[in-house]
């Protein structure tokens, strides 16, 4: 089974963007499940439609690495995905990530490999190229080791022991995890809907993760 975890924090355009992941979903033609993982503090709890095996799952103590981590520990499938459902991440390289999976243990969407689109602002990707450079000098091999979009065997996860990194699990999981893994370009949009949860605060505990490497 293939588990698509959605950690969301007021998402106005959620119920719009779950059904155009179902056809997609749909469209592989394996069985699947859809993890709506929502924090203690959100606000907007907009509704969903009801749909085959969707699930709305509450995260407490609530951060996005604790929603993926939540997301991790409940899920059924053998095969995970994490996606934003804000639209910057591309619902049509599901599909080949999942297909991905038969070969690597973990499949990263890239926003820095031949073939990839970072469409952002000057400052955004300013930011971006700061902590991917500080992710390198700590030892991570990954193009894009910021990245929230990304898929993985449900069985590597035993291996690892989760600190857990602030905001980004991707890459936590990338430098614990002794399984394959791959790069995939996506074409990184500007969001549809809701804020950036990406706070100063937040860009300086990610840097005392990674420089501690704990």
């Amino acid at each position: 089974m293939n588990t698509v975890i959605l950690p969301v924090l007021n998402e106005p355009n959620l119920d719009q963007f779950t059904r155009k992941l179902y056809t997609v979903l749909e469209g592989i033609g394996e069985p699947f499940e859809v993890l709506v993982i929502m924090g203690d503090k959100e606000e907007l709890r907009p509704e969903l439609t009801p749909r085959p095996n969707q699930r709305i799952v509450t995260s407490y103590a609530d951060s996005l690495e604790r929603a993926i981590l939540c997301g991790f520990s409940v899920a059924n499938g053998s095969k995970l995905l994490v996606c934003d459902a804000d639209g910057s991440h591309p619902l049509d390289k599901v599909p080949e990530m999942f297909n991905a999976l038969e070969k690597y243990d973990m499949v990263v969407g890239s926003r820095f490999v031949d073939g990839s689109v970072f469409d952002q602002t000057p400052f955004r990707k300013m930011v971006s190229w700061f902590f991917i450079k500080l992710a390198h000098l700590c030892g991570c091999k990954l193009k894009d080791p910021m990245s929230g979009f990304f898929a993985i065997r449900k069985s590597v996860l035993d291996g690892i022991q989760y600190k857990p990194y602030h905001w980004k699990i991707a890459l936590e999981t990338a430098q614990k995890s002794k399984g394959s893994i791959c790069e995939i370009p996506i074409h990184f949009n500007k969001r549809v809907s809701g804020t950036s949860k990406t706070t100063l605060t937040g860009g300086v505990f990610l840097i005392r993760d990674i420089v501690s490497g704990e």
